[in-house]
């Protein structure tokens, strides 16, 4: 059996076709849990339940409401502890599985021995009606974590498989993450397991932006995140140390240049290995940054 966690928050307009995607897969033998971490009582959770009553029929499909908000990990936490697939994987409430994504990864993830924890594959990002991309990865199997934990490779968590055995080991989603639990989780397993990439588009993902923070919130889930990766960064190379550092500082300030923060980019420049370069950077990225806007501005 194959479980799918969606968690839901404000997400009522979109989830039925999440679940729906799910349900028809062409893979049988699965379960879909829907966590509503809206809040029991609320509006958004009664809408989402009303909308979500279609499914009560279906014997795969299950409803939980958190009594509270808590967050995205305590959601895909409560969807784990009601499962019972041998596979876990984990849908966003505003993306698509395409028909054949569980089957496929199955197939390999079945196939390999049982030091190989996840799988991953490639997406679609609709960006709007107008524009999308496709993210696939230059896999390396040997380099995976480093490149994770740098962003080289994007292993987004609705295009990622798990084994359930491996939660006997990396645990569950940290629940501190108000941001980057993703990131967190999957690290961890690919610190302890191997991974292997499934090269065809799993995935279509709706880039919403619900929930984009301001940058001085941004920099306090970033080095949260930063401080949790550090046994295992302290396990590279010095040289890798300082890529991962320098990245994640350019993240940082990038933010703040988006926001006309001037000062707060500086310090971030500062704190890497080449200030000159990252301030070079962050100028390449604030004029690609603008020329995205201007584009999307005229066509619509």
């Amino acid at each position: 059996m194959v479980s799918i966690i969606i968690p839901t928050y404000k997400g009522e307009d979109i989830i039925k076709n999440a679940v729906e995607s799910v349900l028809n897969q062409t893979y049988s033998d699965i379960e879909v849990i829907v966590v509503d971490d809206n809040g029991r009582g609320t509006e958004h959770q009664i809408n989402t339940e009303k909308i979500l009553s279609v499914f009560s029929g279906d014997s795969r499909f299950k409803y939980i409401a958190h009594e509270k908000n808590k967050n995205g990990s305590a959601a895909r936490n409560t969807g784990i502890s009601h499962s019972k697939g041998e596979y876990i994987g984990f849908l966003d409430d505003d993306d698509i599985f395409l028909k054949d994504k569980i089957e496929k990864q199955v197939n390999i993830l079945s196939g390999l021995s049982s030091d190989y924890g996840m799988i991953y594959g490639a997406f679609t990002e609709i960006i709007d009606s107008s524009h999308s991309r496709t993210l696939q990865a230059k896999h390396n199997e040997d380099e995976f974590l480093f490149e994770f934990l740098c962003d080289k490779i994007i292993a987004y968590s609705s295009a990622v498989l798990i084994r359930r055995s491996v939660l006997s080991r990396v645990k569950c989603w940290d629940e501190s993450f108000r941001r980057h639990q993703d990131l967190e989780f999957f690290a961890r397993i690919a610190y302890y397991y191997r991974v292997v990439y499934l090269p065809d588009i799993c995935v279509e993902k709706r880039k919403l932006d619900r929930n984009t923070p301001k940058a001085d919130v941004y920099e306090q889930y970033h080095l949260h995140y930063i401080n949790k990766m550090g046994f295992i960064v302290e396990g590279f190379s010095k040289a890798k140390q300082k890529e991962f550092y320098d990245h994640h500082y350019f993240e940082m300030g990038k933010m703040y240049i988006k926001e006309k923060n001037l000062k707060r980019a500086l310090y971030w420049a500062g704190k890497c290995s080449n200030p000159v370069k990252t301030v070079i950077m962050y100028g390449t990225s604030g004029l690609s940054y603008m020329l995205r806007k201007r584009g999307k501005s005229s066509n619509e």
